[in-house]
């Protein structure tokens, strides 16, 4: 495990876990990074999605639970994340997820219901965001997500309470079966847990405002952009659900408001009924290796690029749809070899009956030669190894349903 997700790891034991899954198995080589404690069941899985619901099976027989993802993995975990806030948990489920790049999980909060602190990397602020999100599902019998920018420091080290080894598997078939009457109940009950989290993070300390200007930013703590020289800045710690009554005070104290966060917004949705927001700001620019375009999009060698930003694959079904709609007429979709084979081949396979057109680049394609035999049991043989991001160029006018093999990153 490299060192970012070890000082991370560490954090998470001293809070006294149970159980700790994580997706990196060839970093970890499927074994127990040193210093795990005995009584601690580390367990690396072959995809986020396989770790989420092995951590939640665990949740639910009363044990002290712990996920440690990328930002970019937990959306691989999708399918099992959304519907955890409303079966809920019987021990501490807490997912932390490591921001490295430009995705953020805020949007997860209002998305799926469940609660989302974030901290920024300090190794003291993200010790009370977990302690705090493990209280929290303790209490309130839900997972809880912690967001945090990679450490800034090695932690001290903390001698969490032991785990607890005792198991308590409630059977409650009111909390797991989908009829309309059980879902009612558990609606209402849900949206009553999230205005009591609310009054609580009024007073969450990690919750900070820095004095400044008559101008003001909100921003959370795990955003790189939420500084303001000059600016008022309110730094949250809790994404969602969002403290109102904090915010609203420090937006009637300011003579304009400015929300920045990551592409796809979870502050802002949050906030209703006010005039001193400047909702024509929202944060532009390039979220990957292309040049942003005047209409915000990324462009790559002429194509508008398309990211997996909806969960494995996504990039094949809003490319094909992005196609279909008109859009824009040269389309590069980019996925990675692992997420093809979680989600792409039936979004693929809606590409080809529909008759759609544009470049499918797969990074990471070590297994191309396995990728390309499902292609042709397809009937589809337009597939390409590629040198370099230069080789995009020759397929730009081809308008043709393409496949690029692309063995790193673009």
């Amino acid at each position: 495990m490299d060192t970012v997700y070890r000082d991370v790891y560490e954090l998470i034991l001293s809070c006294g876990p149970r159980l700790v899954y994580t997706a990196r198995l060839e970093e970890t080589g499927g074994v127990a990074p040193e210093g795990t404690p005995r009584g601690v069941h580390f367990e690396s899985c072959v995809n986020e999605k396989a770790a989420y619901e092995m951590a939640l099976a665990g949740a639910w027989a009363s044990k002290r639970t712990a996920c440690l993802f990328s930002v970019e993995g937990v959306y691989e975990a999708l399918d099992p994340l959304m519907s955890s806030a409303y079966i809920g948990v019987k021990g501490g489920f807490v997912v932390v997820c490591v921001k490295e790049g430009p995705l953020d999980v805020a949007p997860l909060g209002p998305f799926s219901k469940l609660p989302v602190l974030a901290s920024d990397g300090a190794p003291d602020d993200l010790a009370a965001a977990l302690f705090s999100a493990f209280d929290l599902s303790e209490r309130y019998e839900m997972p809880c997500i912690v967001e945090t920018l990679p450490l800034k420091g090695r932690p001290s080290p903390a001698g969490g309470k032991a785990p607890d080894g005792l198991s308590a598997f409630v059977k409650d078939p009111s909390r797991w079966a989908a009829i309309p009457k059980f879902r009612f109940k558990l609606h209402k009950a849900l949206n009553e847990k999230i205005d009591r989290i609310r009054d609580e993070f009024e007073t969450y300390g990690g919750n900070v405002r820095i004095p400044g200007g008559a101008k003001g930013v909100i921003t959370h703590r795990a955003c790189r952009d939420g500084m303001a020289p000059g600016a008022s800045v309110l730094a949250l710690g809790t994404i969602f659900p969002l403290p109102d009554r904090l915010v609203a005070a420090f937006i009637d104290d300011m003579e304009e408001v400015r929300i920045v966060e990551g592409d796809v917004p979870a502050i802002e949705v949050q906030i209703r009924g006010t005039d001193r927001i400047d909702w024509t700001f929202r944060k532009g620019g390039s979220t990957g290796k292309g040049i942003a375009s005047p209409a915000g999009r990324e462009e790559l060698f002429g194509f508008t690029v398309v990211r997996d930003r909806l969960g494995p694959a996504s990039a094949i079904n809003l490319a094909h749809g992005m196609v279909k709609g008109g859009g824009a007429k040269k389309i590069l979709a980019l996925t990675s070899g692992e997420a093809f084979f979680h989600s792409g081949l039936p979004a693929f396979v809606n590409t080809l009956y529909n008759g759609s057109a544009y470049v499918l680049v797969i990074e990471r394609a070590e297994k191309w030669e396995k990728i390309g035999r499902a292609l042709r049991g397809l009937g589809f043989n337009r597939f390409f190894r590629m040198k370099g991001a230069a080789d995009l160029a020759r397929y730009a006018d081809g308008g043709e349903l393409t496949v690029l093999f692309c063995e790193g990153d673009l």
